[in-house]
Parts: structure tokens; C-alpha cells; sequence
């Protein structure tokens, strides 16, 4: 045990620093393709998505690796909910598109938040068979996972931003990753969820308090 506890930390420092050394190449070669405008136009639309996502924020993986033995029930009712909770913030995320774009005084906000409102939908999709990865100690799969996507998501943004040299290159990178991570959730794990909410109360009776908890912990004192 201790020796699976060690591996899996050196590889989750390992995917750290590929992430911080992605994020470093991704921002110097992309710095030289666009505006510092474009980057605060697409930081300025993530920031909404942040915040609908600490919104929503229960958790419901965290709730499957607790439990010693989860069924099927659980895994299907953690991934049907986690859908729920995509649709309802792609929706509202969609409903405030126009009124953002209007507070901001630019247009160019609203296709964009109707775009990652897609992209909320497509990673409530995410196979949720991948939290075993975490579950079981096997780090090296979740590195794989995790990376590949963000490979994915890179190359996609380069190759938008030397076509398009705006900010329409950030956004579809962004996307691009979304679709990669769900793509690959299914490729690396055999489990197919199905729509159920057979253990709704249990899961939700659970992940209630880390959902405050994350709340609390980014709100400034």
C-alpha cells in the first residue's frame, strides 16, 4: 500500500508539471499568434463558467471513491445527476449570454458563452467509470487521461490560432479539450453509464456538505 501510495503521488506531481509546462508552451507560442485582448476576452468567459461551476459543485465522484463498495446504481446516478447538473448550467449559462454581452458592452462575449454552454453539456458526458482510475490507486491511467486531453486541446488551439489569429482559436481549444476528455473517458474505460437516479438521496445527502464546503473555502473572508 505504501509503495502504490508513493507511485501514485510521483505521478500526480508528474501530471502537475506537464500541465504547468503545457500551460507555459501553450501561452508563449500563443502569445506571439494573438491579441492580449483576445486572451481577456475568453478569461473574461471562463470566469462566468467558474463560477457556475462552483455553483453546482456537489461532487458526486468524491461520494463513489468514499464508498468501500459502490454499485452499479451509484455510478449511474452520480453520472445521470452530473448530467442533470450540465444541462441545467449550459441552460442558464445560454439564458445570460445575451444580457452579459450587453452589461460588457461586447458583442463578442455572447457566441462565445453560447459555445461553452456546449461544451458544459459535453463534459457532463464524461464516462464516470474514470473515477476508478482514482479509486484504484491507478495514477498512471489518470495522468494518461488527463494529459493526452489537454495535448489535444493545445494542438487544436495552435492550429485555430495560426488560421484564425483571434480569439475564436481560444475558444474552439477549449472545446476541442472538452470533446478529447469525454472521447477518451470511454476509449480507457470499459463501463457504459445508463440514466438512473436510483441512490438520487444518498448521493445528494453526501455530496451536499463538500458542495459548502467549496463554496466556503472560495469565499473571501
Amino acid at each position: 500500500m505504501k509503495r502504490e501510495i508513493a507511485t501514485g503521488a510521483a505521478w500526480m506531481i508528474f501530471m502537475r508539471l506537464c500541465d504547468r509546462l503545457l500551460g507555459l508552451v501553450s501561452t508563449l507560442v500563443l502569445a506571439r499568434l494573438l491579441l492580449p485582448s483576445d486572451f481577456g476576452l475568453v478569461a473574461m468567459a471562463m470566469s462566468f463558467i467558474a463560477l457556475i461551476e462552483l455553483a453546482g459543485a456537489f461532487s458526486f465522484e468524491v461520494a463513489l471513491i468514499q464508498r468501500a463498495d459502490p454499485a452499479r446504481a451509484h455510478y449511474d446516478t452520480a453520472w445521470t445527476l452530473g448530467l442533470i447538473r450540465g444541462l441545467i448550467a449550459a441552460g442558464g449559462l445560454a439564458l445570460c449570454a445575451s444580457p452579459l454581452a450587453a452589461a460588457f458592452s461586447d458583442p463578442r462575449l455572447e457566441p462565445i458563452l453560447f459555445v461553452l454552454a456546449v461544451g458544459l453539456i459535453v463534459t457532463s458526458l464524461e464516462n464516470v467509470g474514470v473515477v476508478d482510475f482514482r479509486k484504484a490507486l491507478q495514477f498512471h491511467r489518470e495522468f494518461v487521461y488527463r494529459t493526452v486531453a489537454k495535448l489535444a486541446a493545445f494542438v487544436v488551439t495552435l492550429l485555430a490560432a495560426i488560421m484564425l489569429h483571434n480569439y475564436w482559436a481560444l475558444v474552439v481549444g477549449i472545446f476541442a479539450g472538452q470533446v478529447s476528455g469525454v472521447l477518451l473517458s470511454y476509449a480507457m474505460c470499459p463501463y457504459r453509464p445508463h440514466l438512473s437516479l436510483a441512490v438520487c438521496r444518498e448521493l445528494i445527502r453526501f455530496s451536499k456538505w463538500l458542495r459548502w464546503i467549496h463554496v466556503s473555502s472560495a469565499t473571501p473572508s
